[in-house]
């Protein structure tokens, strides 16, 4: 798991969230199209067409009692490595990472979403910010550059935003032999994006 997510979890879990059970799959998606059984749901309030080339590897509801749901796609081969905890992993050419949280009010939603930018906005070197909508949903962006090689990856490009209680974040990271560019490809992964009618 990229150090970024883990914190973000850790942050999460740290602010006393709402409990949250998994719930089943939403017939329909707030875009008006019918949700699909080959969508990667996350926490039965996002489904995540898998764009082309890209490969669903993770989609964890093992913090779904704590309202937390963590899912994971790449791009590339992987192969193995030493992760920070002296354990292996595997790395991928790029990765996407979304985070979802449910929270018990919109309000608590937006304010760990704030504190989840603010965080990743500290941890990097940031090259760029901008608002953007995909798929109805409003998002604010984040490029930025990896310090140090304590970090497998080399640059990256983070979404985040709230849809009613549930704060998301989304991570796309590269490796520097990595050619495509990681601001169009999150853009692809967030229009993939449905979301649960309310």
């Amino acid at each position: 798991m990229n150090r970024t997510a883990v914190c973000l979890l850790i942050a999460a879990l740290c602010l006393g969230l709402a409990g949250c059970a998994a719930r089943p799959a939403p017939e329909k998606a707030a875009d008006g199209a019918e949700w699909s059984e080959g969508w990667v749901t996350v926490g039965g309030v996002v489904g995540v067409d898998t764009p082309d080339g890209m490969t669903a590897r993770e989609n964890n509801e093992a913090l779904a009692a704590s309202g937390m749901y963590y899912a994971t796609w790449s791009i590339g081969e992987g192969e193995p490595c030493a992760n920070g905890d002296g354990g292996e992993a595997t790395l991928y050419d790029a990765q996407a990472y979304l985070l979802l949280g449910g929270y018990k009010s919109g309000e608590e939603a937006r304010d760990t979403m704030a504190q989840w930018r603010e965080m990743a906005q500290a941890q990097y070197t940031v090259n760029e910010t901008a608002e953007a909508v995909h798929n109805g949903q409003d998002f604010s962006l984040i490029t930025y550059t990896f310090d140090g090689e304590a970090n497998p990856y080399d640059r990256g490009t983070s979404a985040f935003g709230v849809y009613r209680n549930y704060a998301i974040s989304v991570e796309f990271v590269c490796r520097e032999g990595f050619g495509g560019d990681a601001g169009e490809l999150l853009a692809q992964f967030l229009d993939s994006c449905h979301y649960a009618m309310p």
